[in-house]
C-alpha cells in the first residue's frame, strides 16, 4: 500500500499544479473564464472521487485482513453521484462553467496515473 499512497501523492502534488495553472489562466484569459472553469471543477471532482476509492480500497484491505463477513463496496454510486452533481452545477450555470471542459476533467485522476505509472515504468527499466 505504500507505493499506491505515494502514488496518490505524487498525483494530488500535479493536481495542485494543474489547478494553480488553471486558477491564473482563469484570472488572466477572460474571454476563456468558462472554459477554465469547467476543467478545474471536472478536476477537482477527479480528485475527490480518487481520493475517496483510495480511502475505500484502504477499508477493502482492512477488511479482507481481519476476515470479517462485513460486505465493503467501492462507493460507484457515490463518485457517480458527486459527478454528476459537477455536471449538474455545469449544466444549471451555463455562463460560468462549460460542460465540456468538465467532463473532460473528470479524467484528470486517471490520466495522471497513467503517465506516471508509464513514467515510473520507464525509469525502472534505465
Amino acid at each position: 500500500m505504500d507505493e499506491f499512497s505515494a502514488t496518490l501523492k505524487t498525483v494530488q502534488n500535479v493536481f495542485l499544479f494543474f489547478l494553480s495553472f488553471c486558477l491564473a489562466a482563469w484570472a488572466l484569459l477572460v474571454d476563456y473564464r468558462v472554459y477554465f472553469a469547467g476543467i478545474m471543477l471536472g478536476s477537482m471532482v477527479s480528485m475527490i472521487n480518487a481520493r475517496f476509492l483510495a480511502w475505500k480500497i484502504n477499508k477493502l484491505a482492512a477488511a479482507a485482513i481481519e476476515q470479517k463477513g462485513r460486505k465493503v463496496t467501492l462507493g460507484f454510486l457515490t463518485r457517480a453521484a458527486i459527478a454528476g452533481f459537477a455536471g449538474l452545477v455545469a449544466v444549471r450555470y451555463p455562463e460560468h462553467v462549460a460542460l465540456t471542459t468538465t467532463i473532460v476533467g473528470y479524467f484528470f485522476a486517471q490520466l495522471a496515473t497513467l503517465v506516471l505509472g508509464i513514467l515510473s515504468i520507464r525509469k525502472s527499466k534505465k
